[in-house]
């Protein structure tokens, strides 16, 4: 498995906008409750968030993370910081403590961020993933052929993983 990043709301500024401004407060409240009682469900911790981020600076956290060979021990640490802490994947200063956390050298991760390293990365990864069809995440495409979008119950992937099986 590979994760690329994905950048699902570039629109949102640095700072984020609240879930009822983006979505309207009806909406809002029905996603969030959405959210706890699917994680709930499968035994996860999420902590409810009122913002959505603009989550750039923690994708170019992790493609420094990658390059570093840390990338799954980031990627598991951002998740962990933003869903069951108090973690803020827009901040820096946030993004840096985690980073070291994980072994990644404080200094040159910083820089990075700041420098919008990772920019063009994140960009084309972007554009990949809107010309065949993803517009949510997670995302995942098995076998080249079959892309399974957004939260789905563990027999959706049952399905997709018996089709490529039988396909073999």
């Amino acid at each position: 498995m590979t994760w690329l990043p994905f950048e699902l709301h570039p629109e949102a500024p640095v700072e984020g906008i609240s879930f009822d401004e983006y979505f309207g407060r009806g909406r809002s409240k029905q996603i969030s409750d959405h959210l706890q009682s699917v994680a709930a469900q499968v035994g996860l911790t999420i902590r409810p968030r009122e913002v959505i981020i603009n989550s750039r600076r923690a994708l170019g956290a992790a493609e420094f993370a990658r390059e570093h060979g840390k990338f799954l021990e980031m990627h598991d640490a951002l998740l962990k910081a933003h869903w069951e802490q108090t973690g803020r994947l827009e901040n820096i200063d946030d993004l840096v403590r985690i980073g070291t956390e994980v072994g990644l050298d404080a200094g040159e991760l910083r820089r990075a961020i700041e420098e919008n390293r990772y920019d063009e990365v994140i960009d084309e990864n972007r554009r990949v993933a809107s010309s065949v069809g993803i517009n949510a995440i997670p995302a995942h495409i098995f076998g080249r052929r079959y892309l399974v979008l957004g939260a789905q119950p563990y027999e959706a992937f049952k399905q997709v993983v018996d089709r490529l099986q039988a396909a073999e």
